[in-house]
C-alpha cells in the first residue's frame, strides 16, 4: 500500500508540473502575441495622415490649406500652382504612399523585387510593353507648364517621404523596403499603364 500511496502522490506532482508548465508557455505565448499586436497597432497608428494642425512642407511660398469632408476626402485651397501640386503630392502620399509604389512598379514592371517570382511574369510583360521606357522619353518632352506641375507633385510626394522615413505604411515594414523618391517620369509611367489597362478593356467590352 505504501508503494501504491507513494505512486499516487507521484502522479499527482507530475500533472501538476505539467499544468504549471504548460499554464507558463500559455502566459508567454499569449504576451508575446499581444507585444506584436500592440507594436502592429502602434506602426499602423503611427502612419496615419494628420488631418489636424499644422504641418511644415519643404517647397511651399505659402500656406496651404487642407480640408476634408466626412468621407476623408480632401480639398486644396493654395495661392500658387505650384504649391497646389505640392500639396497634392503631400496629400496624396499622406493616404496613398503604398498603393502609388505598388502602382509604379507594376506599370515599370518592377513588382517582384517586393513580392518575388509571384510577380517575375507581370514584370516580364510590362517591360515588353516598354511604358518605363517610353515614360522616360515622354519626360523629356513634356511642355515647361506640365512639367513644373509634374515636378512639383514630386516635390510634395518626396517630401512627405523624407519626413516620414520612421514612420511609413506598415506594409513597407512587413515586405522591409523604403519607397524611391518620386520623379516626373513615374506620374507619366503610371498614367500611360492606367491608359493601357483602360484600352485593354474597352477591347474587351
Amino acid at each position: 500500500m505504501n508503494a501504491g500511496t507513494f505512486s499516487s502522490v507521484g502522479s499527482r506532482s507530475r500533472r501538476t508540473k505539467l499544468w504549471r508548465t504548460t499554464a507558463l508557455i500559455a502566459i508567454v505565448l499569449l504576451s508575446f502575441i499581444a507585444i506584436v499586436l500592440l507594436w502592429l497597432f502602434s506602426v499602423a497608428h503611427s502612419a496615419l495622415p494628420q488631418i489636424d494642425g499644422t504641418i511644415a512642407v519643404a517647397g511651399l511660398s505659402a500656406p496651404v490649406n487642407v480640408t476634408r469632408d466626412a468621407h476623408g476626402v480632401p480639398t486644396i485651397d493654395a495661392l500658387t500652382v505650384d504649391d497646389l501640386f505640392i500639396a497634392q503630392g503631400y496629400v496624396t502620399a499622406q493616404d496613398r504612399l503604398f498603393q502609388m509604389d505598388l502602382l509604379r512598379r507594376a506599370s515599370k514592371g518592377e513588382l517582384a523585387e517586393i513580392v518575388g517570382d509571384v510577380a517575375v511574369k507581370h514584370d516580364r510583360q510590362q517591360r515588353v510593353l516598354g511604358i518605363r521606357a517610353t515614360a522616360e522619353k515622354a519626360a523629356l518632352v513634356v511642355t515647361p507648364e506640365d512639367r513644373d506641375r509634374l515636378t512639383a507633385y514630386a516635390r510634395g510626394v518626396n517630401a512627405y517621404i523624407e519626413s516620414h522615413r520612421d514612420h511609413l505604411p506598415l506594409e513597407f515594414r512587413i515586405l522591409r523596403y523604403s519607397p524611391a523618391p518620386w520623379t516626373l517620369a513615374d506620374s507619366l509611367a503610371v498614367g500611360r499603364s492606367e491608359e493601357h489597362t483602360s484600352e485593354l478593356q474597352s477591347h474587351h467590352d
